[in-house]
């Protein structure tokens, strides 16, 4: 009797088809967790990187409102100290100068909105033309 005390059992096929049933489903469930917990992650990646694009973004056009308000400041900072510089007679001249400048990029501007406006109106023309081609095309194949 001392000996089956001492002799190890054996599981049951049962016992151990339950235990691999087990461990099985501990691995599938290992995989459903992962997964789902990857996707997650996936998901919360992507909103944090659009979320520091965006972040980016706004702070770009903040620096460059900032640098662009500073060029203009300096500029104009720059312009008064020349006129400071200048005598009456030179102070006249040079708004002569300006306003001269002024109207010559005001026509050129004009010149080139009219040019814009004349290309606008060609290429509506020729769509015009190419509607009815297509048209003429169409009622000559029925």
């Amino acid at each position: 009797m001392a000996d089956s005390q001492n002799t190890p059992q054996v599981p049951s096929v049962e016992d151990v088809s339950n235990a691999l049933h087990t461990i099985f489903l501990a691995g599938v469930g290992a995989i459903a967790a992962s997964t789902e917990k990857g996707s997650e992650l996936f998901k919360s990646l992507v909103d944090k990187g659009q979320a520091t694009v965006d972040e980016g973004k706004a702070k770009n056009a903040e620096l460059i409102q900032n640098v662009q308000a500073r060029v203009e400041d300096t500029k104009n900072d720059a312009i008064r100290a020349y006129l400071k510089t200048l005598t009456p007679e030179q102070r006249a001249s040079f708004v002569e100068s300006v306003q001269r400048a002024a109207s010559e990029a005001e026509a050129e501007a004009d010149k080139a909105a009219e040019a814009a406006s004349d290309a606008a109106d060609d290429v509506a023309a020729e769509a015009v033309s190419l509607d009815l081609d297509a048209d003429d095309e169409v009622d000559g194949d029925a």
